[in-house]
């Protein structure tokens, strides 16, 4: 699963504690070395890292009693991967508002050619499931405004509509077209705001 921003760094402290001391740093350890102002905060953050799989904790509960799962997958999951924003939601159907959160994702370095025009969008609809690309699913995004013909983008409709389609450039107008048979394609007569070109797809695997 991905990490927010705030949780790889707790993550990447811990471990680095536990190597260096050869136990965990105490939720207020935690909160003084990142400046938050509680260590309620921490323990929300350590809770969502354990129930992402990443920590595990003792019987007692303690901080100094954690461990982190799998440290050599975890240093390399810290050192391979990239922070990027989660800029919101994506509709893989009917276009809806565009919408920004304050939150980050840890991606794979491999995904990414420009992790500083990079950011990362939550699917929702089905209008893509032929590319592979399912409502729940994250998408990598790279900003291009001139994208090829072929390429899964971003198209930002009106200013203010944002829809995930395969851009094709007709003779007198701009075809987006969705990779589900049942829906008819979107067509954009001038010009149109490319917001950035899909880069990879990232799935969090759960069973029914």
């Amino acid at each position: 699963m991905g990490l927010t921003k705030k949780q790889s760094e707790i993550l990447t402290y811990v471990q680095k504690h536990l190597d260096e001391h050869g136990y965990a740093p105490s939720y207020r350890e935690i909160a003084e070395h990142f400046d938050l102002s509680s260590p309620a905060t921490v323990h929300e953050h350590v809770q969502s890292l354990i129930e992402k799989g990443y920590m595990r904790a003792g019987e007692d509960g303690e901080a100094r009693s954690l461990e982190v799962v799998q440290q050599s997958l975890s240093r390399r999951l810290l050192t391979k991967s990239v922070i990027l924003p989660l800029m919101g939601l994506i509709t893989a159907g009917t276009p809806i508002e565009a919408i920004e959160e304050n939150e980050a994702l840890a991606v794979p370095v491999d995904f990414v050619m420009d992790p500083a025009n990079a950011y990362v969008l939550r699917v929702k609809g089905r209008s893509m499931i032929e590319d592979g690309i399912f409502d729940g699913d994250f998408v990598i995004v790279e900003r291009n405004p001139s994208p090829k013909n072929g390429d899964v983008v971003v198209a930002l409709l009106d200013n203010a509509y944002a829809t995930l389609k395969r851009f094709y450039r007709e003779p007198d107008r701009i075809r987006l077209q969705p990779a589900n048979s049942t829906m008819q394609p979107i067509f954009v007569k001038g010009n149109i705001n490319i917001q950035g070109v899909v880069r990879g797809v990232i799935r969090k695997f759960s069973t029914v």
